[in-house]
């Protein structure tokens, strides 16, 4: 038996003295770091007052017009039934490369399409079947682009635009994801495609936008009942897929934009487009969509915000995800008499009290008020770094990377929101932050300095869309869909330049009445303790997101 000396007995309680220290240390790691929450503070704007002795020296800005010539130039052939409205690139618009861009568009402005997440997946899998059994390099440039209310796809390369075109007509043709001498599809890896992005939607928080439309517009609302077709993403079939493809195009209105006629390769073949026109389906099923298709008995109900902030529980998470704002169209009556009829005064601004009657007790903003809110009051609050958000929130008090604004006008609906994710222990600041800043746009005119800063900026953007070929097609796609002209865009832009302080108080005070829908995605039981300190009055509501 071995016999400790009194230093080794020493050592021995010295060791388990440390070890216990130790232990007691890993313990205290592993309890969770109590949160100290970032307090409020008032709100803080720039100056965009130009400093003395630069005040007199600077020479003065001049009115910053857009270009008023026309993008494309609409071709008219009355000899022909042409299937689709043809437009050219202007000369003005178009560059001295050899590269043509034909772009087939399908636009439904008076309801959305069905199902477009799904198709807009369907179309990418037939472009890479084709690729493959085509090999042909101008489909290596295929590009779609997916809305509510349009599809466009387009190819960019050398070839001749009648080559060009009959590739883009492969797309639709009725049996295009059937039929095996035309690349058939691979449906499961299209099933596989949408359940994956569902998936990873979850993950990355994008689901935050999903509830953001069903709260802001209400679950009937036809935004809310063409997407996310769960069950339709399991049990996919061919024949399905093909009919969701035919009754878009049955409801499409259809835009063929191509090259200047000056260009090389450019001259077109009109008979032979409308001997490769898809013939349609004469009548479809039903049961693809999970709202009916007859549009025009549809009615929504406008879900009225009260003073509810919505979370959405992300356990571990390290930051909080906010979407914050209002939908500023809520005048109007979704009826498709209404939108046919009223459309285009709609997307202009002019007056439509005489036919929907008197409105004032639910609305603030006249229509014509609309368009020139949304996309003013979004560039001042939220237009990155010169944005009051972006200045406040992250450069003054540092709550955030970034904080945006985005002006969302579309057919059936208009809204601004502010996007931005702060940390755990900023979420409450963050959000009163937001808050503070919309009740002071309301009570306080804007310097006649921001208001410039606004002017040119907001033009400035429109300037440099000119010198993008693919955003000026965008954008006129856009100006298709809404029912805009190339004068009504004149006439916002001239409204813009004519904006006062005075003027945009009032436009903040119409689009920012009444309670914001508030929309949080982190740790709830983190967060609750800092959200019911500083936003008493407001009542918290959990959010189960599918």
């Amino acid at each position: 038996m071995m016999n400790l000396t009194p230093v080794t007995h020493g050592r021995s309680k010295q060791l388990q003295s440390l070890m216990c220290c130790v232990v007691a240390l890993l313990l205290s790691a592993c309890q969770q770091t109590q949160i100290v929450f970032t307090p409020t503070e008032p709100p803080s704007l720039a100056s965009f007052d130009t400093p003395y002795p630069l005040d007199n020296h600077l020479p003065e800005s001049g009115i910053i017009i857009p270009a008023t010539d026309p993008i494309f130039s609409d071709e008219v052939h009355t000899e022909l039934d042409l299937p689709y409205q043809l437009h050219r690139l202007t000369l003005a618009q178009s560059n001295s490369s050899a590269i043509n861009r034909v772009s087939l568009a399908a636009i439904s402005p008076q309801a959305p399409f069905n199902n477009p997440d799904i198709l807009q997946i369907a179309l990418q899998e037939k472009a890479r079947a084709l690729a493959i059994n085509l090999a042909d390099p101008c489909l290596e440039t295929f590009s779609i682009r997916v809305s509510l209310h349009s599809i466009n796809l387009s190819l960019t390369c050398p070839d001749d635009v009648n080559h060009i075109y009959g590739l883009l007509i492969q797309f639709w043709q009725q049996n295009t994801f059937i039929d095996a001498t035309t690349a058939p599809v691979d449906i499961d890896n299209i099933r596989r495609q949408l359940k994956l992005n569902k998936h990873l939607n979850a993950f990355s928080g994008a689901e935050i936008d999903k509830v953001w439309r069903e709260k802001l517009l209400g679950p009937e609302h036809p935004y809310n009942k063409v997407l996310n077709n769960d069950e339709l993403f399991d049990s996919l079939n061919l024949n399905q897929l093909q009919q969701i493809q035919q009754q878009a195009a049955m409801q499409a209105q259809w835009h063929l934009f191509l090259p200047n006629s000056q260009a090389k390769n450019a001259e077109f073949n009109l008979q032979a487009s409308i001997k490769q026109w898809p013939m349609l389906t004469k009548s479809l099923p039903k049961s693809l969509s999970k709202s009916s298709s007859h549009a025009d008995k549809l009615e929504t109900t406008t879900p009225k915000q009260t003073q509810k902030i919505y979370l959405i529980d992300a356990p571990g998470s390290v930051q909080t995800q906010v979407r914050l704002g209002y939908r500023i169209d809520y005048r109007i009556d979704y009826r498709i008499d209404y939108r046919i009829d009223h459309s285009i005064n709609h997307a202009i601004g002019h007056t439509v009290d005489s036919e929907l009657g008197d409105m004032s007790e639910t609305s603030q903003l006249s229509s014509q008020e609309v368009a020139l809110s949304c996309r003013s009051l979004s560039a001042l609050m939220g237009r990155s770094f010169s944005g009051r958000l972006y200045y406040d929130l992250r450069e003054k008090r540092g709550l955030t990377y970034g904080i945006y604004g985005q002006c969302a006008n579309a057919p059936l609906s208009s809204s601004i929101k502010f996007y931005g994710s702060t940390a755990i222990e900023h979420t409450g600041a963050f959000v009163v932050g937001i808050l503070d800043h919309l009740a002071l746009v309301k009570t306080q005119s804007a310097s006649q300095g921001e208001i410039n800063a606004l002017k040119t900026y907001l033009i400035g953007e429109d300037l440099l869309s000119q010198d993008n070929s693919i955003q000026r097609e965008n954008q006129y796609l856009q100006q298709l869909a809404t029912g805009l002209t190339q004068v009504d865009v004149q006439k916002l832009n001239a409204e813009l330049q004519a904006l006062t302080p005075k003027r945009l108080q009032q436009l903040a005070n119409g689009a920012f009445s009444g309670e914001p829908l508030i929309i949080l995605r982190g740790d709830i039981d983190r967060i609750i303790p800092d959200l019911t300190s500083k936003l008493p009055e407001w009542q918290l509501e959990r959010v189960k997101v599918d």
